[in-house]
């Protein structure tokens, strides 16, 4: 049964002869957001310019609310859009920057001053009307974009990396706000980011796109569970994947590890990697020798990665602040190492 929102199946999308987009498929429902997370390159931003209109599809299709979005002009679409790029307009005061797009649907000044200062209001900008916004900081100036992408009542919000000149502090701030918005609204939105942490303030669902495809979808615990492949682990930031050597012995499929020997039960070796989450590495007393590198602060923790062999590093979650150098025993259950697929 289908349901309002935006719902894209088996989107193929060719650039001056090269397919870009092949057999997208997206799902989002009013008020849920769902960010797109892939390296560059991968097809993000052409989805994105597809479902405003900016691009013709080769194949599939994109409905809005049970309707067909493929004959509708970009202005007509119901399709809000924030850039990392601002694109305000340096002429016009904050007011005349949120009433574009009303004015674009043939809103008079009388009639859009109250909706104006109604989406300040509701963006944390009350009282900015007659600003100019050369005048306003980066966080301001996003909360500008966000009325002004507002104002026109989208049925979806496409968000495109709008956070990333933003420093980590006031970032995290108006994700927050950004999310809460939006489900107040309830708008559907696609949010694109290369980054995890933004993507877990954010998201409702995940999708992670690959050389143009979408090869994984999800919760984030569901992500977090089974990334089921080497660029989604990468990108999650599940810091120790290599790429073993295989060898069989007496029937038996196995790979060496500093810790011992790895036995697996695979029906194909070839294009396969292996995970090491950093929360089952184990500091120890009777573990294998290695250096701590580096280290990154998170929230109550420390993630350390640490030289076990000249060709091996892994990543070790730990409360204790160890110092760069520092010498530390690891240990590591096999059982806990896990098989993922290459893409």
């Amino acid at each position: 049964m289908r349901h309002n929102g935006l719902i894209i199946e088996s989107l193929n999308v060719s650039i001056h002869g090269q397919n870009i987009l092949r057999g997208v498929s997206v799902d989002v429902k009013p008020g849920s957001i769902t960010t797109l997370l892939g390296p560059s390159g991968c097809g993000k931003s052409t989805l994105l310019k597809t479902i405003v209109g900016l691009l013709e599809i080769d194949h599939g299709s994109i409905n809005l609310n049970s309707n067909s979005l493929i004959p509708v002009p970009v202005h007509k679409r119901g399709v809000g859009l924030m850039f990392q790029s601002q694109a305000l307009f340096p002429h016009k005061n904050v007011e005349q920057n949120v009433a574009f797009g009303l004015q674009m649907q043939g809103a008079k000044a009388e009639q859009y001053r109250d909706k104006v200062s109604e989406l300040l209001d509701i963006v944390g900008l009350s009282g900015f009307n007659k600003r100019n916004i050369g005048t306003l900081s980066g966080g301001e100036g996003q909360r500008v974009a966000l009325a002004r992408a507002l104002a026109p009542k989208p049925n979806v919000l496409l968000l495109d990396e709008p956070f990333n000149s933003l420093d980590r502090s006031l970032r995290t701030k108006l994700l927050e706000e950004v999310r809460n918005i939006l489900k107040m609204l309830d708008i559907a939105a696609i949010h694109v980011t290369h980054d995890w942490n933004e993507a877990t303030y954010m998201a409702d669902s995940m999708a992670f796109m690959n050389e143009g495809q979408i090869i994984r979808t999800g919760t984030i615990e569901e992500i977090l569970a089974n990334p089921q492949y080497s660029i989604v682990a990468d990108l999650i930031g599940m810091e120790t994947i290599w790429f073993p050597e295989f060898f069989e012995e007496n029937g038996i499929l196995f790979f060496e590890t500093p810790w011992g020997r790895k036995e697996v039960n695979l029906a194909n070796q070839n294009n396969i990697a292996a995970l090491i989450r950093p929360e089952n590495v184990h500091i120890s007393r009777d573990g294998i020798q290695a250096e701590v590198l580096t280290k990154i602060s998170t929230v109550g923790e420390w993630i350390l990665k640490c030289r076990v062999t000249p060709d091996f590093t892994v990543a070790v979650k730990t409360t204790n602040n160890y110092l760069t150098g520092d010498r530390v025993s690891l240990q590591l259950d096999l059982e806990s190492i896990e098989m993922l697929e290459i893409h």
